[in-house]
């Protein structure tokens, strides 16, 4: 895919920062030594763990040149890394290995978290946070809309590039290796502008893949046009005007 925009990125910014603070504040170690954040982004989840464990050094590590260009401007004093976290493989281990909204572009879940998870330290904590939004009506929209006539040639394979799975895949994979585990999830109800606001929050996100594959701003705004035609009635106007934007999230947390 194209180079990520931080700016778009945080167009939503205190939105998308909220499941790191909650992440954040259910892991259950005391005073970390060395905590790593994978899929740091611009920064914003990384300031959170700087402000949980402010003596704490941190690794930020991402893919994206551009996001960590602007991650190296956010004040947060943290060593950044350029690194594919699929195949990341530090020198050292972790008292806290952290991960907010990314590992959902990484396929195959069964092999990747076993693999991070043997750079926590004993005593420390892997801990995870995944969209789990794949039953809304926007990402079925997406879905149905990418199969008509005019689009599927095009956008084909594009949804095998996000990777959902159920809480019960992961304490499969994770309870035998763990000595303790926490799950849970939580909806999180955005209040957005208008209807045009769902695309704007899913364009730089899941939607990305597929508009990547289209010709052009014009063919992007028919295929957006689609997708809001397809959704729009699940999400109705309320008496203020604006829309609310239902968006699951799923947590664990596994100790070693």
């Amino acid at each position: 895919m194209s180079p990520w925009s931080p700016t778009d990125y945080l167009k939503f910014g205190d939105e998308r920062t909220q499941p790191s603070r909650d992440l954040v504040a259910r892991i259950d170690v005391e005073s970390p030594l060395q905590v790593a954040d994978l899929g740091c982004g611009p920064g914003n989840s990384t300031r959170v763990v700087h402000e949980r464990w402010p003596a704490a050094r941190l690794l930020g590590v991402d893919s994206s040149e551009d996001m960590l260009a602007h991650a190296r401007q956010s004040g947060v004093p943290a060593q950044w890394q350029l690194a594919d976290v699929a195949g990341w493989e530090p020198a050292e281990s972790f008292d806290v290995v952290y991960t907010s909204a990314t590992l959902q572009w990484i396929p195959d879940h069964a092999a990747l978290l076993p693999r991070l998870f043997k750079h926590v330290s004993e005593g420390g904590a892997f801990a995870v946070q995944l969209p789990a939004n794949d039953n809304s009506p926007l990402h079925q929209a997406v879905l149905a809309v990418s199969q008509r006539a005019r689009w599927r040639a095009r956008t084909e394979g594009c949804s095998d590039l996000l990777t959902y799975r159920r809480p019960d895949f992961y304490y499969r994979v994770l309870a035998p290796i763990c000595a303790r585990l926490a799950l849970w999830e939580t909806t999180y109800w955005h209040v957005l502008p208008d209807h045009q606001g769902l695309i704007e929050w899913y364009a730089t996100t899941g939607l990305r893949p597929y508009l990547e594959r289209l010709a052009g701003a014009d063919e992007r705004r028919a295929f957006q046009a689609e997708i809001l035609e397809a959704c729009a009635p699940e999400y109705p106007v309320q008496p203020d005007h604006q829309v609310l934007y239902p968006f699951r999230r799923l947590f664990f947390v596994a100790y070693k």
